[in-house]
């Protein structure tokens, strides 16, 4: 099989074939996060406490706001990048990625300052209980300590993605992720230390990858840079960066808020239904995380092409994103339909927990597989410097659809009402952006 550098790859390569081999590192590196991202919640699990698995769960949305952040940046840099790659503008493309890193770490700062603050009152607001108030603050404190490395480490790994790098890309997570797998026993059980010792895992797992990213794009091997001389922004590239990354940042800000939402609703039933709605989402973000490395591996490349001007090139990469990331979807809402109470009882044996955890997994299934077109037309929009329409599917899913159907079915249905809201809201959002699509096949033929 030919080798290609990551330029070749979304130049010359077969669209379909450059867009898996950019895309397969970053699959592998994802379902390596999904097993990250689980780890934590097994290792509390095994403790059996309810209490710590629901204090994990209320600080997830929090963390959710640490990728937000970094994405307004990784998310607008990458594209503006890739374009600017495509069209030979090298100079501009290497101070976006020097300016985009040092405003993710500015931005994470003064974040982590504001809610370290208001730590009590920002724990009541997320649903935290008396119960599992003092295991909930030693995961937040610390992980909220780390947002402004947090931030910039997800900017390093969207601007590898930019110039076709995505090995690195993986490899820089990978080595974040195999660090918090060897210490979560370690701090959790052997040491005892519960939630806060999840919580020093996974730190030291991203300060492991922002290290190997600095020192990626200090060296030679890059066209980008994060040197402090190449931090020179100028008024079009913050327009282009800002108005692709805000959408993309405020679409995670809200899904954040929207998870805290749907906790403190869920509160009202227990702290074993935040716990099982908990596992729940650990075990249904491995798809999504999934679909996400497809696409990811798709966004460059079609950046990278529009900016070229190469328009069938385009448009077969477009349709070979879209039949992979459904068929991943339809794939991923079979399996867990089969097998999600086996997964739930994996993570911990509790029985109102699986419980609560079932009824939320057999709902989910229904949405997942719309997921795949939603996500690539998102990107589509993204990589073509396209703010309007992926803000409105960005934005659309949870603030449009998903919380004003929380409440409702909510009211109307109590619990049952509450697992179908996210589902519905996924199908709805995926007419949205199918109606949105007109302009972007326009732009996929150069008009």
């Amino acid at each position: 099989m030919k080798r290609y550098t990551g330029i070749e790859l979304m130049e010359t390569a077969p669209a379909g074939t450059a867009i898996i081999r950019l895309a397969l590192p970053m699959v592998a590196a994802m379902l390596a996060q999904a097993v990250y991202n689980m780890t934590d919640m097994f290792f509390i699990g095994q403790t059996g406490d309810p209490n710590m698995v629901a204090a994990v769960s209320l600080v997830f949305p929090l963390f959710m706001l640490t990728q937000a952040l970094g994405n307004i940046f990784a998310t607008g840099g990458s594209s503006y990048i890739s374009r600017m790659l495509g069209a030979k503008k090298i100079a501009e493309a290497r101070h976006s990625s020097a300016v985009s890193f040092y405003a993710a770490f500015c931005i994470g700062l003064v974040c982590a300052v504001i809610l370290l603050i208001f730590r009590t009152p920002v724990l009541r607001l997320i649903g935290t209980s008396d119960a599992a108030f003092s295991r909930t603050s030693d995961y937040f404190s610390v992980i909220t300590i780390f947002m402004p490395i947090a931030a910039a480490g997800t900017v390093l790994g969207g601007q590898m993605r930019s110039e076709g790098a995505t090995g690195r890309a993986m490899r820089a997570m990978l080595v974040g992720i195999v660090l918090n797998i060897i210490l979560d026993p370690i701090l959790i059980l052997w040491l005892d230390m519960g939630t806060a010792g999840a919580a020093w895992a996974t730190v030291a797992g991203q300060a492991a990858s922002f290290a190997y990213g600095v020192r990626y794009f200090l060296s030679e091997k890059t066209l980008l840079s994060v040197k402090p001389e190449h931090c020179r922004p100028n008024r079009t590239m913050l327009f282009q960066i800002l108005s692709i990354g805000i959408p993309a940042g405020l679409g995670n800000i809200i899904m954040s808020v929207s998870n805290i939402v749907g906790n403190r609703v869920a509160a009202s039933y227990g702290d074993f239904v935040i716990a099982g709605i908990g596992v729940q989402m650990r075990i249904a973000s491995l798809y999504f995380m999934l679909v996400f490395a497809l696409v990811m591996g798709y966004q460059p490349f079609a950046g990278f092409n529009y900016g070229a001007k190469k328009y069938a090139r385009l448009r077969s990469g477009f349709k070979s994103a879209i039949l992979y990331a459904t068929a991943l979807c339809i794939a991923g809402s079979v399996i867990l339909r089969l097998c999600g109470d086996r997964f739930i009882r994996f993570f911990i044996n509790d029985g109102p927990t699986i419980e609560a955890g079932r009824a939320m997994m057999r709902t989910f299934v229904w949405g997942l597989p719309f997921v795949g077109s939603q996500v690539t037309l998102m990107v589509s929009f993204q990589a073509f410097g396209k703010p309007i329409q992926a803000m409105v599917i960005t934005l659309g899913r949870q603030l449009l659809f998903y919380l004003p159907l929380l409440f409702l079915l909510h009211h109307f249905f109590g619990y049952s009402g509450f697992v179908w809201a996210q589902p519905a809201a996924d199908i709805l959002t995926t007419g949205i952006a199918a109606v949105l699509s007109r302009p972007l096949f326009r732009a996929m033929r150069g008009a």
